[in-house]
């Protein structure tokens, strides 16, 4: 388990407070924008196993939800969801957890219809034959979304729906 989260609290004593701003020991404000638009800060670890440091991202979303939520952060097919669809509002009242069906019904009703056709294209690089493959180890896993997605690298619900019910 990763808890680079419980990291950055206990370990650097960086605190997060309320509205969602990290800050360091010193109490300055630290963090900038991810690629994918999210507020985050870069920690380096000393990876024992490899004896090399490595820089890891840490988002700040998932910091402040392992403050309200605890461990729970960590159980497989939790995500952390930003209630207002606000990548960069981090505040404790913005900040929940919930599977990806959850994160998904946070989006606006207009983005759902682009994230459908989005969805739709992405299921097109499947063959034929994945497809029966997906299905199949969909249907002897229990219908486990987290397992299916994981095993054939499905990146959005949307595309495993599609691909489980339109394919």
């Amino acid at each position: 388990m990763d808890n680079r989260e419980e990291l950055i609290l206990k370990e650097l004593n960086y605190k997060i407070n309320k509205n969602g701003t990290l800050l360091n020991p010193y109490h300055k404000e630290v963090g900038s924008i991810s690629a994918q638009g999210y507020k985050k800060v870069q920690v380096t670890l000393y990876d024992k196993i490899i004896k090399a440091k490595k820089i890891k991202e840490v988002f700040i979303h998932r910091i402040q939800a392992f403050k309200k939520f605890g461990n729970k952060l960590y159980v497989d097919g939790i995500m952390v969801r930003h209630l207002d669809n606000n990548k960069l509002n981090n505040s404790w009242d913005n900040i929940g957890i919930g599977n990806a069906k959850d994160n998904y019904n946070d989006l606006p009703k207009e983005n759902i219809k682009e994230r459908q056709i989005l969805a739709t294209n992405a299921s097109k690089k499947y063959s034929d034959s994945l497809v029966k493959e997906i299905k199949s180890f969909y249907k002897n896993n229990n219908n486990n979304q987290t397992a299916a997605m994981k095993k054939y690298n499905i990146s959005s619900t949307g595309t495993l729906w599609y691909i489980l019910n339109k394919r």
